[in-house]
């Protein structure tokens, strides 16, 4: 719906703040990572921030998108601020689009943003027209708009600005519900609640960012758990559960749950979390069947979907520094051919491994999962996956296998191919990207979520956050998940298996530019780059990169875009990171999964693990 940030620490200008970063508030206005509900955030934006000279905050606010605000762009790089909250917005259908329903709302010392959707305006105000503080940022036509005068009223009553939050979402949800994730500065410290939306943390020595999505990729961002509340100032991050709702009078701030301090807490037990939580946030409708011929498939991906995602994703990757372009463009049908071939080479080991792993162990691990379905994510052609749905059937009692995929054609085929050889299992394909559609995948009996493949080594530590939040948000008592992870060993070897002596892996690299060149019109020539692969000792990852061989310039028709490339520059396609046991165990619990158990072939080149809800 909108996207937001508040920062608060050492004075830094609203330019490094919230246009300078790789994935700032300017990008995600454009090309949100994160973001299920809405797919532009240009609608109108906001700065708050504050000075010494005043108690009450500057703020900056328009109706147009952010990236065509010159105004703006000239002055950010001249006011700095030790506070800044920010917002860009994606107006809901029916709402208010002038300058005053944008983000943020102020009064007096208080700055506020509201990223999801709450009940009708005119219908939130009727139910709380004796609680709202009838200030003149909360006259505006949008729902935001009646929360802020909702939370000014708890204010001005003495409440604490993160208890004022609570009460405003359990009093708003009593009156008609909706996705209520907050966000409020007075300029000492930072306020948010998580209900619905989500919002991330990073805290770091001399300042702390709440944040609705990662603004860079560098470590300490952690996704903050669904229906969560937060109150952070620099060096302290406290997470408590928000208080359950009941008839719509807020529960008081004091003894709604146990406040610890990330990157040295446990993470508390949020209601909610895992099953019963899945109706907050659906918002697409109910699954769509889709007979494909004699293939039933649940789609949750269109054509026009998936090309407007790959013009987001070139504009935003090829107007970076580095460049890049997502690993997941290799895949059209020549690609998934040369994938299949660098499978069978010598240098590359990971598919050998993990099947070996699922031939000696598949049986213990069907044994400790304990399931009824299996849900597979990135199935692909679902070929090493047969020796689980063996396991599964041989020592329970597997009713239902759900292969989920970006490719039509390779559920088609996948399904047909199960469905003929196990009749007794119902077999569903569901086309789906498991980045952005868990909370709309088959909910029924008690599921394995599998993610084989070592394709998590393709997502960021920042992406892995949230994507191992998710699936901790959507597993319920007795359901686990299955990972496939590659390992770090010897980075030679782990080079050669990414550059082969045949070049197999240099084609398959190439092969992304010839699907931009198809799918958006551009005159990329895949000839004049070179295939690199290097190991980040640091991150402990494989990049590949595409080398420019000399000067160029490529035009992108579809997107109205023009790149120039210099003689040497490098574009990252992928990165693989590798990974060892107790990292991941870590990164797994920071979601709020414990690692059960963990096999691996006999060389320790790759790893399975299961994990069940903490």
């Amino acid at each position: 719906m909108c996207r937001h940030l508040a920062y608060l620490g050492e004075p830094i200008t609203l330019h490094q703040a919230l246009l300078e970063p790789p994935h700032s508030l300017l990008v995600q206005s454009y090309a949100p990572r994160f973001q299920r509900h809405g797919t532009v955030n240009a609608d109108g934006f906001g700065a708050g921030w504050y000075v010494p000279s005043r108690p009450e905050p500057v703020r900056y606010r328009r109706d147009r998108p952010i990236w065509s605000d010159r105004s703006f762009a000239s002055l950010a790089p001249t006011v700095a601020s030790g506070c800044v909250l920010a917002a860009v917005r994606s107006a809901t259908p029916g709402q208010g689009s002038d300058e005053s329903c944008a983000a943020p709302f102020t009064h007096g010392p208080w700055l506020f943003s509201h990223n999801g959707a709450g009940a009708e305006p005119m219908l939130l105000r009727e139910a709380l027209r004796d609680r709202i503080a009838l200030v003149d940022d909360a006259m505006a036509p949008v729902d935001s708009a009646m929360l802020f005068g909702l939370a000014v009223a708890r204010w001005e009553a003495g409440a604490g600005l993160a208890a004022g939050l609570a009460e405003v979402v359990a009093a708003a949800t009593a009156a008609g519900g909706g996705r209520l994730t907050l966000l409020a500065t007075d300029g000492r410290e930072l306020a948010g609640t998580v209900w619905g939306e989500p919002m991330y943390v990073r805290s770091v020595p001399g300042s702390v960012v709440l944040a609705s999505e990662p603004y860079d990729d560098e470590p300490g961002w952690e996704r903050l758990p669904d229906r969560s509340l937060v109150r952070a100032v620099p060096g302290e991050v406290a997470v408590e559960p928000l208080p359950s709702v009941g008839d719509g009078e807020a529960p008081p701030w004091v003894g709604a749950g146990e406040s610890t301090a990330l990157g040295r807490r446990r993470e508390v037990a949020v209601p909610g979390r895992g099953r019963g939580s899945a109706a907050l946030v659906r918002s697409r409708g109910e699954r769509t069947p889709v007979v494909n011929r004699d293939v039933p498939l649940e789609r949750h991906l269109t054509e026009a979907d998936l090309a407007a995602e790959l013009a987001r994703d070139v504009r935003r990757g090829l107007t970076r520094r580095p460049k890049s372009l997502p690993p997941k463009y290799f895949y059209d049908a020549r690609g998934s051919e040369l994938f299949e071939e660098i499978t069978r080479l010598p240098e590359y080991y990971p598919t050998r491994a993990e099947r070996a792993i699922l031939e000696r162990y598949a049986e213990p691990i069907a044994k400790t999962a304990g399931v009824d379905t299996l849900v597979e994510l990135g199935s692909g052609s679902s070929e090493k996956t047969r020796l689980l749905v063996d396991a599964l059937r041989a020592v329970g009692d597997l009713r239902r296998y759900v292969p989920v995929d970006v490719s039509e054609s390779a559920l088609v085929g996948a399904v047909r191919a199960l469905r003929s050889d196990y009749p007794d299992v119902a077999v569903e394909g569901v086309l789906a990207d498991f980045q952005h559609h868990l909370d709309l995948l088959p909910r029924e009996g008690r599921r394995l979520i599998a993610f084989l493949g070592g394709t998590i080594g393709n997502l960021t530590p920042s992406e892995r956050t949230g994507f191992f939040a998710d699936v901790r948000s959507h597993l319920g008592e007795g359901e686990a998940f299955l990972l496939g992870t590659d390992l770090v060993k010897d980075a030679d070897r782990l080079v050669r298996a990414y550059a082969d002596g045949a070049g197999v892996t240099a084609e398959f690299n190439r092969n992304v530019l010839r699907v931009v060149n198809r799918a958006l019109a551009a005159d990329f020539v895949p000839e004049n780059f070179t295939h690199v692969a290097v190991w980040d000792a640091e991150r402990e990852w494989i990049e590949m990169r595409l080398r420019s061989d000399l000067a160029q310039t490529v035009h992108i028709r579809d997107v109205d875009l023009t790149v120039t490339f210099e003689a040497g520059e490098e574009m990252r396609t992928e990165i693989s990171a590798k990974f060892r046991r107790d990292g991941l165990a870590a990164e797994l619990a920071d979601a709020g999964l414990h690692m059960l158990a963990w096999w691996t072939d006999s060389h320790e080149d790759f790893a399975l693990s299961l994990s069940v809800p903490l």
